[in-house]
């Protein structure tokens, strides 16, 4: 498997092992979209620097022309998303695209926030700020057809077959996490009401109903969070822990109980 064509215009070339996928590119990469806009190319992240011969294949392999990638847009500035970056932007001579407030190690060529607009070739995209994650989150929203397609990043991953339901990214201080600003995003993205939803790892939702249920389950999933303050920083609500999973069913009431042998299991 080389590329996935999503829906028109939209390709997957590349993706790691998250969520029990069939790799496309390296273990640790994101998934990593190709736009076709005719004209010119873009790529939604672009994964780890080792990636780049395995990802130039695939978009070869989707009958497109590498020499047309002029955009990369980033969603985020985690290194599975970015690293890449300082190679394709002077292999492909491409402009950078980036939200404000990340410690990106290349400058992007333009800072872009809500109400911009990018185009590539004949297909636009609206740009919006979804914090939380970490602080420089951005989606990018298109139309294809008559449908609204929207790239979510790592703020909203969805329900996934074989790791859970309404999965978000890791929330962690450290990178620059915020609760209340990581549930005003999720909500914002789920009140979009996209037909289809592109995350930055797992699956894609490529149906209104289940796009609608899976935001649905991640703004349950991080409300639930918000309720137990002392596991912020703590736990990566990407993944489902067994154990560590059911406290966000307990009452605010109820003391949490970890299940101390599931850690050691997992530690060995």
């Amino acid at each position: 498997m080389d590329h996935i064509k999503l829906c028109d215009k939209i390709y997957l070339v590349g993706r790691g092992d998250w969520g029990h996928l069939p790799r496309l590119t390296s273990k640790y990469d994101c998934n990593i979209y190709l736009i076709d806009g005719g004209s010119e190319l873009a790529l939604i992240d672009n994964g780890e620097a080792l990636n780049f011969l395995k990802l130039r294949k695939n978009i070869i392999s989707t009958g497109l022309s590498v020499k047309k990638i002029k955009k990369l847009l980033i969603t985020h500035n985690h290194f599975d998303h970015v690293a890449n970056t300082w190679i394709l932007k002077k292999i492909f001579k491409a402009a950078v695209f980036a939200g404000k407030g990340s410690y990106f190690t290349l400058k992007p060529d333009r800072f872009v926030k809500t109400g911009d607009r990018i185009n590539v070739g004949n297909v636009q995209l609206r740009v919006f700020n979804t914090p939380g994650h970490t602080p420089d989150g951005l989606c990018f929203l298109t139309e294809i057809n008559g449908k609204k397609v929207l790239f979510t990043g790592d703020t909203a991953l969805g329900d996934q077959p074989r790791s859970g339901k309404g999965l978000v990214g890791w929330y962690n201080a450290l990178w620059g996490s915020d609760l209340k600003k990581y549930i005003k995003s999720v909500r914002f993205i789920k009140n979009m009401d996209a037909d289809i939803i592109l995350p930055g790892h797992g699956a894609p939702h490529l149906t209104k109903k289940r796009c609608r249920v899976s935001m649905r389950n991640c703004l349950k999933r991080i409300v639930r969070f918000g309720r137990y303050k002392e596991l912020e920083s703590m736990i990566p609500l990407a993944f489902d822990r067994e154990g560590v999973e059911k406290c966000f069913n307990l009452s605010p009431d109820t003391q949490l109980k970890f299940n101390i042998r599931l850690v050691k299991k997992r530690g060995k």
